[in-house]
């Protein structure tokens, strides 16, 4: 199988596309904070194109061939503040692409995320109408839990003002709090039992609250990081659902 990738910028956006002779599908990937395409890219794309996808990944606004402050230089406060607005721009972005390179060959489109890029799985799932299947790994659906739980009480107080900024913004964006937007055929959530970057009980809850939604949910002995395990898990899911 020949891979054929293509890196372009369109309307700003860095993208880096990989596709075969093979490709009747397409998925989005996306990296997480402090991440690039490239990097998210080189992990998982050839498993995908081995299994029909035309891949597409983009630099998060302000990351990889676009980073400014504050994810390059690392100001962690200021970065945890501003990692939703990061969320919501990237998923314009993505949209934008979509419709205007892809959507005309494609009508519709997987979206898998890592971390960050799995809060912009489940939060474009609530702006289109075109999500097949939603894949977010290592990530969580309630966004204000994971805002409050990454972003102490302290850190609130003392940032007072760009802290009620930010939580009015991810209360507007939060799937968990506006689950009758949420649209997709499919959903293949993957967590780590022990992960204390973005602990599992979040997606738990989701999950016991809303059996009636169609969700394959997997939790795997492991931290905030991508196992072989859940790899190899997801790429047969995939193919059983073909």
């Amino acid at each position: 199988m020949k891979t054929n990738i293509n890196n372009y910028t369109y309307k700003d956006i860095p993208v880096s596309e990989y596709s075969s002779e093979n490709s009747k599908k397409l998925m989005f990937i996306q990296h997480g904070i402090y991440g690039n395409k490239e990097k998210v890219l080189n992990l998982l794309a050839i498993s995908f194109l081995k299994l029909g996808y035309k891949v597409v990944g983009i630099d998060a606004y302000k990351h990889g061939a676009r980073s400014e402050a504050p994810f390059n230089p690392k100001d962690e406060d200021h970065a945890q503040l501003e990692t939703f607005e990061v969320v919501k721009k990237t998923v314009e972005d993505l949209l934008t692409l979509y419709q205007d390179k892809y959507q005309e060959s494609y009508d519709s489109f997987d979206m898998l995320g890592i971390s960050m890029g799995g809060l912009m799985s489940y939060y474009m799932s609530t702006k289109t109408k075109h999500l097949n299947t939603l894949i977010p790994l290592i990530s969580s659906p309630n966004f204000l839990d994971s805002a409050y739980y990454t972003f102490s009480e302290e850190k609130r107080k003392q940032y007072k003002e760009k802290s009620e900024e930010a939580l009015t913004l991810i209360e507007s964006m939060d799937p968990s709090k506006h689950v009758t937007k949420m649209q997709f055929k499919q959903a293949i959530i993957m967590n780590g039992r022990n992960d204390e970057v973005i602990p599992i009980k979040q997606t738990n809850d989701f999950v016991d609250e809303h059996p009636d939604l169609p969700i394959i949910y997997r939790t795997y002995d492991a931290e905030h990081k991508i196992t072989k395990a859940m790899h190899e898990d997801l790429i047969n899911i995939l193919k059983s659902s073909e």
